[in-house]
């Protein structure tokens, strides 16, 4: 299915609010840092750019060069690797003062086609 860019940032962004935040009970310090970090793409355009401008990101999303991208690919790409190798492991540092230890959340299959049905149905 072909995406707005504006429906990955808002699909991944809800995924994290409501999916990721919630498990994190145990740790209130990577709560608010994911609750940050959210909000911050969601009100930073420069930072979406960013992301959106790195070469391994425009490599995995298909861009039809008028503003739409397929997530197919990617989505079944991470899916098949994940059921072949296990999670994928997502790595949040540490930060001085705030989150001391790295933190390795990680993304199952389950996850990444819950991502997709958030991606799908932003607007």
């Amino acid at each position: 299915m072909r995406v707005s860019r504006t429906q990955i940032v808002k699909g991944v962004s809800d995924y994290i609010q409501n999916d990721i935040i919630p498990k994190m009970d145990n740790d209130r310090a990577i709560q608010i840092i994911l609750s940050i970090a959210v909000n911050a793409v969601m009100a930073n355009n420069k930072l979406v750019d960013s992301l959106f401008s790195n070469d391994i990101v425009r490599s995995m999303l298909d861009d039809d060069g008028g503003g739409t991208y397929d997530i197919s690919g990617v989505a079944d790409a991470m899916k098949k690797a994940v059921d072949q190798y296990g999670s994928f492991p997502v790595s949040i540092p540490a930060i001085p003062l705030v989150s001391p230890n790295e933190i390795t959340l990680r993304l199952g299959a389950d996850d990444i086609e819950a991502m997709r049905r958030r991606i799908e149905n932003a607007m």
